[in-house]
């Protein structure tokens, strides 16, 4: 199958896709995705409730987002709110170490965690008829949460072994570590979620417990229910068992140091035990819900997604100089990072990886951007999000997001109509304003070339 068939193939799919939902084909300007009804509740004790009533079979996903996330890390605690998403695993006052998730998955249900920069996140998704076990449990770990030192010292030591698998062990591991830590110089952003080996190390048991008394409390949290249930039976459950857990009576944290404008290029060298060389771009970017963030969610998707996109067939496709390569927004609750990756074939270096990024992004700043191509990355955006809504548990994440970090969960009905108004004229203008060399932060990775180099060694070069 020829690109051209295969491309048109794929436009049949998505259009046949847009049509079972009643949209317009000709692109996303007049597209009405049918609005989800959303509720919300706030408890006396500040819990925040977000409850959405979407599909048709008897599933309902619960979630408890709290808004905590590794930028509330103090110096010398990187890595507690990842420790604490498996730390509300290891029991309770009324439950043994495991049995959480096997009340869970007994009946067919399924849990999990994760944290981000701005949140820490406990799911399930349940069979409806299990929605108050599913309640019970979260306002379980919430109210009476156990940590002792033998809890503490396991899961630690569970934290420690994660990053040494994703960050140790990978070629490339350490290589975004390093662009943050040196595109950021007090943003708390710097670090990453998955945890310092040292902080932890040096953490007492007091320590970690205020970081729970300050952080895992209902007055930091958002409960989403999203699925098949009945939300004034829901509603009912949820004074019940959350009702009486006592809130903060101290206001959370929540004084982030604002990251200096980037007024010059910043240049990074690793020289690393990789078979082949890399670099990764970054660029400051505003917060998530802003103006400009939503043409630069759809800079990305024209830039990296999928082999159409323009980075792929510029370094991979017709270069062939690059055997991998991906762009992204780190969109979060404060200012982030833009960037664009590649990995080089054999017998071409980052330089020439760079100016041909660097031709790609002149594209955008000219506005070069034909109709089709918007259309295509609008149309990508509206799958997505037509996606959430065919499972319960995407849904309660998207809300849970909007929520929390966007602080309105009624944005997700409102998502559609701001990515259909971006205009070539607004990629243009973010990619001018954003994608320039004063303020990016490039990192170059390099093979190791002499039998006594050190694995990692750092040379840095401020323009």
């Amino acid at each position: 199958m020829t690109e051209r068939s295969f491309l048109r193939l794929r436009r049949i799919a998505l259009s046949a896709c847009l049509c079972a939902f009643g949209l317009a084909q000709n692109g996303t300007a007049s597209v009405k995705v049918p609005d989800v009804p959303i509720h919300t509740l706030l408890l006396a004790n500040g819990l925040e409730v977000v409850m959405a009533r979407e599909g048709r079979a008897p599933v309902v996903a619960v979630e408890v987002w709290y808004h905590v996330g590794s930028k509330d890390e103090r110096p010398g605690m990187n890595g507690f709110a990842h420790l604490f998403e498996h730390l509300m695993f290891d029991g309770t006052r009324n439950l043994a170490p495991d049995e959480f998730s096997n009340y869970i998955v007994r009946d067919g249900g399924e849990d999990n965690a994760y944290t981000t920069v701005d949140a820490t996140v406990f799911w399930e998704t349940i069979p409806t008829a299990d929605l108050p076990v599913a309640l019970w449990l979260e306002a379980d770990r919430m109210r009476d949460l156990r940590i002792n030192q033998s809890i503490f010292d396991k899961e630690r030591s569970v934290v420690e072994a994660e990053r040494q698998q994703h960050f140790g062990n990978e070629p490339y591991g350490d290589v975004m570590q390093t662009l943050y830590a040196h595109a950021f110089t007090v943003s708390p952003y710097r670090h990453m979620p998955i945890g310092s080996v040292q902080d932890l190390d040096r953490a007492t048991l007091s320590e970690v417990q205020a970081f729970h008394d300050t952080y895992y409390v209902p007055n930091n949290a958002t409960l989403v229910l999203a699925g098949n249930f009945g939300e004034k039976q829901a509603a009912g459950w949820i004074e019940r068992d959350f009702g009486s857990i006592k809130g903060s009576s101290r206001a959370i944290p929540r004084n982030y140091p604002k990251e200096p404008p980037q007024t010059s290029e910043r240049l990074v060298r690793l020289y690393n035990d990789v078979a082949l060389p890399a670099f990764v771009e970054g660029y400051h970017i505003p917060a998530d819900g802003t103006r400009d963030s939503y043409p630069l969610r759809l800079a990305a998707k024209i830039l990296g997604e999928g082999e159409s996109a323009w980075l792929f067939r510029t370094l991979v496709y017709k270069r062939q100089m690059a055997m991998e390569v991906d762009s992204e927004g780190d969109f979060t609750e404060e200012p982030n990072l833009f960037f664009v990756m590649a990995v080089m074939n054999p017998g071409f270096t980052p330089e020439q990886g760079e100016a041909e990024v660097s031709r790609v992004l002149n594209r955008l700043k000219r506005g070069d951007i034909p109709a089709r191509v918007l259309e295509r990355a609008k149309n990508e955006t509206l799958r997505d999000l037509i996606l959430q809504r065919d499972s319960p548990h995407r849904c309660a994440e998207a809300l849970g997001y909007d929520a929390v970090v966007l602080q309105d969960p009624y944005l997700y009905n409102a998502v559609v109509s701001r990515f259909a108004q971006v205009t070539v004229g607004d990629i243009q203008r973010v990619a001018r304003r954003y994608f320039v060399r004063r303020n990016m932060t490039l990192v170059e990775v390099y093979p190791k070339v002499a039998a006594g180099q050190t694995m990692r060694k750092i040379s840095v070069v401020v323009h």
